[in-house]
């Protein structure tokens, strides 16, 4: 959360996006955001001028120079997923169906909720996850069941070894990591065994996912945050998992003067954990945290601007940084606006 009173307003809502920016990426010329609506708009970095590309978008996924979507054809079953960078694929854009959608049922005995996307070396489309199960896109691919039925509203990463991760954030409730052996299809926990509520590391009772994608340095192995920050406590790590081993790799520091949302000095809180050019940033209060192979800076918040209706900052090496969502607070304390970080690929 980033502490702007001036920001925004509290009833922020932008026309296209909504109340959230969910997601974003950028290249020199575009940015492309998700938001709390379901529309993907492109905006011209150079003016700010924008359109809606497409529509009740379930997730985006960012693949070295293509943007994957994955929407919904209107209120109906039917899915989709088409290269947004590709003006061939993005003609399959809209609500009429056509020859190459996906039909998945969101009842109990069939796929369930669709999750999003991911995408393993070798393939060249990305496979949808739903509850339930795993429908390849690309010729000759079987849908695959799962043993189990994973909860919805998860973070996805597929690393190279061909496995599945799906982390939860249910702030002060936990959410913790699952991984899906995709050759059984059982579904388990990431964490070690412990005795008592909240031991350990990645205890799903206890740590709210905030973030993961496949570490590209260790093939097969992921990269993982865990931020919270509630009554006063708060947290933030950075983890690499690699099957069961589970390393901490960052474990944000704590300030010698509590800020007024801590009892006491507290480690920063991570609120987000997102995959940038040669590592990571990890977004807290008024700072962020920057990877350069081992070494990680503690970095301060960069001064947003308005740009195209939004609160948008320079490009600090590689990355924006985006206000996505407003806001909690009192008239004691400011108000705190959460940020995201934007990659420019």
């Amino acid at each position: 959360m980033v502490n702007r009173a001036e920001a925004m307003p509290r009833d922020w809502r932008d026309v296209d996006l909504g109340q959230a920016v969910v997601e974003g990426v950028a290249d020199s010329e575009n940015i492309w955001l998700r938001g709390g609506t379901g529309k993907v708009v492109q905006f011209v970095r150079s003016t700010g001028a924008r359109r809606v590309i497409a529509e009740n978008v379930v997730d985006l996924l960012f693949d070295n120079d293509r943007v994957w979507a994955l929407a919904r054809r209107g209120e109906t079953g039917n899915y989709y997923v088409v290269d947004l960078r590709n003006p061939e694929s993005a003609a399959a854009v809209g609500a009429e169906q056509r020859q190459g959608d996906r039909y998945l049922h969101p009842g109990e005995d069939a796929e369930g909720q669709v999750l999003g996307l991911v995408i393993w070396p070798g393939l060249d489309r990305p496979v949808i996850v739903s509850q339930r199960g795993l429908l390849p896109l690309a010729s000759g691919g079987t849908r695959q069941s799962f043993a189990a039925s994973l909860a919805p509203y998860g973070h996805l990463a597929a690393t190279s070894d061909r496995s599945l991760y799906v982390g939860y954030n249910r702030g002060e409730w936990g959410g913790g990591l699952r991984h899906v052996d995709l050759r059984s299809g059982v579904i388990s926990f990431v964490a070690p065994q412990v005795d008592k509520p909240c031991e350990g590391i990645l205890n799903p009772a206890c740590a709210p996912i905030v973030g993961l994608f496949p570490d590209r340095q260790t093939p097969g192995c992921l990269i993982v945050g865990s931020g919270i920050s509630h009554l006063g406590i708060s947290r933030g790590e950075v983890y690499r998992v690699c099957d069961s081993n589970i390393e901490v790799m960052f474990s944000t520091p704590t300030p010698c003067v509590a800020d007024r949302w801590m009892i006491g000095p507290q480690p920063w809180p991570l609120d987000g954990l997102f995959e940038v050019s040669g590592g990571w940033v990890g977004t807290s209060r008024d700072r962020y945290f920057r990877s350069y192979g081992t070494r990680v800076e503690e970095l301060p918040m960069p001064t947003f601007q308005d740009w195209a209706g939004l609160k948008i900052s320079e490009e600090q090496d590689g990355v924006l940084f985006m206000i996505s969502a407003c806001c909690w607070g009192s008239a004691d304390n400011p108000t705190l606006y959460r940020a995201i970080a934007i990659p420019v690929r």
